[in-house]
């Protein structure tokens, strides 16, 4: 079963390049007996040695205290320790690999640095841990590792002491005792990877009957379920078994995570991928797939930390850039996702596609920045001069940067690529209609019935302008009648297009103010033609506003009021002026 955290290390070749250059000085190197220290027992003929053993310089609060110790427990082990039982790797070995490594002989290595080295002098198991002074001498605290196999780690019961031999004597007892398993947990790796389950299941049995606390033992049925896929409850059961005795257990952490996926465990999956991360700060894929599971699970505020941070310690890592853009994103956290887009492109100049430039565009306008949105567009126009989409999206920004005229030239380059592109000719007419001019939008509305958009999206928009151009002419004084035919034209065609009561009783209203403003102005021309204009726009006044009312019965019903004492007049004005 192939697990997406199964691969927790960083690559080797680039984070311990001066560690590998010590494969050049010959680590064929046996070590003589004269420096096995108290070594008790030589090799017979036709014996053949135990497992090589590392104790590699140990951590430590004081200076030197960790090689002290390291050295000590070399030389107990050696007497402890028959060489066909346990081979311990001389002192000179470790040193001649550090020195040519570029590495101090006195100061202990991380994690990863100690199991390169393992590997370098052919070590298979070694010890590694911290040992510092207390009020009443030293304790240890530590663990054994086999330098094959995920998760094979067995930490090691506390030693205390008051003498730095009396923690050498306590730390080889207790490697003593937690090697006692190893022979059955080796048979069980290996029965399991020739898919003998049974066989397998039983050597873990046994190794936890030799040492009841055997993590090694643990993870080896972990991954009998794993591979018989046994599900993930099992896994659940397995792992949290492994990871109550060593919580730092990669391997348990990383499965049990999917299985607390599968199951819809998100806190806990977090929980355990937070742990998982924190053993591995520094391992950028590792941080991209939990930051991923992280955000996938919906709480991208959970992922920002961990994103940042991986940022930091792997600067310029496209993939890493590009998931904190998202992470950024899902937060809406506009102005820091617009940084992160551009330094993204920088780093990583073909992720700068078609969705780039309009997510890069709409955290602009979010964040407040239309014209910043708008020139983000025009990148993305410049390089892809073929997009519709693009060219259309920078259209509608620079109509909402108040630049409703040079809007008009990149929605048509739209058009032209793509002449039915739905919402084109929509924007045309919103430019149309802000800059004013009424018989433009209105032709850029026809055609975009023509092409297929929405007639009750076409007609509320023609509604939306004749309502402001309206309230716009209607707040002028005097009142021009005639400025108020293209808003008549708007409105219904608004209702032609998606019939209305708001836009007849607009259309009513309109009328009325026109006959009403037309009497008034006759008292003084005493016009024929006037008159019977202003009678026109009372009857249409009286046949619209009714039909309206619906929307607005209160104020329709005023009006109507009203249209009983202009009509007289508009008769008596039409006989006394048009005989």
């Amino acid at each position: 079963m192939n697990n997406p955290l199964e691969d927790m290390r960083v690559t080797a070749r680039q984070r311990h390049g001066r560690i590998v250059a010590a494969i050049l000085v010959g680590l064929a190197i046996q070590g003589s007996t004269s420096e096995l220290g108290a070594q008790q027992q030589t090799l017979q003929r036709g014996q053949t040695p135990g497992p090589r053993f590392m104790v590699p310089v140990l951590r430590s609060n004081e200076r030197n205290l960790g090689a002290q110790v390291a050295d000590q427990l070399r030389e107990r082990m050696g007497g402890d320790f028959m060489m066909r039982t346990l081979w311990i790797i001389p002192k000179s070995d470790i040193d001649n690999a550090l020195e040519q490594s570029g590495y101090s002989k006195t100061e202990p290595l991380n994690a990863n640095d100690a199991k390169q080295l393992a590997n370098l002098i052919r070590a298979e198991e070694y010890v590694e841990g911290t040992v510092n002074k207390t009020a009443a001498g030293f304790e240890f605290d530590g663990q054994l590792l086999l330098v094959r196999g995920e998760g094979m780690v067995q930490p090691l019961p506390k030693v205390a002491g008051a003498k730095l031999g009396d923690i050498a004597k306590g730390i080889s007892s207790a490697l003593d005792a937690a090697r006692k398993p190893l022979d059955d947990i080796k048979k069980c790796t290996l029965n399991a990877r020739q898919s003998k389950w049974g066989e397998a299941m039983s050597d873990a049995q046994k190794g936890l009957k030799d040492y009841p606390s055997s993590v090694m033992s643990r993870v080896c049925i972990l991954e009998i379920a794993n591979s018989q896929k046994w599900g993930a409850d099992s896994i659940i059961k397995y792992s949290e078994d492994v990871i109550r005795l060593h919580p730092q257990n990669k391997r348990a952490l990383a499965l049990v995570s999917d299985a607390y996926g599968e199951k819809k465990m998100d806190e806990q999956q977090i929980k355990t991928l937070t742990t998982l991360l924190a053993l591995d700060p520094t391992n950028a894929r590792l941080t991209e797939t939990v930051v991923n599971i992280i955000a996938a699970s919906g709480k991208p505020e959970v992922a920002r930390p961990i994103i940042d941070e991986a940022v930091k310690q792997n600067p310029g890592d496209p993939s890493l850039i590009r998931l904190q853009w998202r992470i950024y994103l899902a937060l809406k956290e506009y102005k820091q996702a617009t940084a992160i887009g551009e330094e993204m492109a920088k780093a990583d100049t073909a992720v700068a596609d078609t969705t780039f430039f309009t997510r890069l565009a709409s955290a602009y306008l979010l964040s407040g920045d239309t014209a910043k949105a708008a020139e983000a567009a025009g990148r993305g126009t410049a390089k892809f001069a073929n997009n519709a989409g693009l060219w259309m999206l920078q259209g509608q920004l620079l109509r909402q940067a108040g630049q409703g005229p040079a809007s008009l030239t990149p929605i048509r380059k739209a058009l032209a690529i793509d002449p039915k592109l739905a919402g084109a000719n929509l924007m045309i007419a919103q430019s149309f209609g802000d800059m004013n001019q009424p018989d433009s939008m209105v032709a850029a509305l026809k055609a975009a019935e023509a092409a297929g958009d929405s007639k009750e999206t076409i007609g509320g928009m023609a509604l939306t302008a004749g309502n402001k151009m309206y309230r716009e002419w209607n707040a002028q004084n005097p009142k021009n009648p005639d400025a108020a035919a293209p808003i008549l034209a708007i409105l219904e065609f608004s209702d032609k297009t998606n019939p209305s009561p708001t836009a007849k009783f607009l259309s009513g209203v309109i009328n009325l103010v026109i006959g009403q403003t037309l009497l008034q102005s006759n008292a003084q021309t005493k016009s024929c033609e006037i008159a019977n204009r202003a009678s026109d726009a009372l009857t249409n006044a009286n046949m619209l506003i009714p039909q309206g009312a619906r929307a607005f019965p209160d104020q329709a019903g005023q009006l109507m009021q009203a249209l009983q004492q202009f009509t007289p007049y508009a008769d008596s004005q039409k006989k006394a002026l048009c005989k």
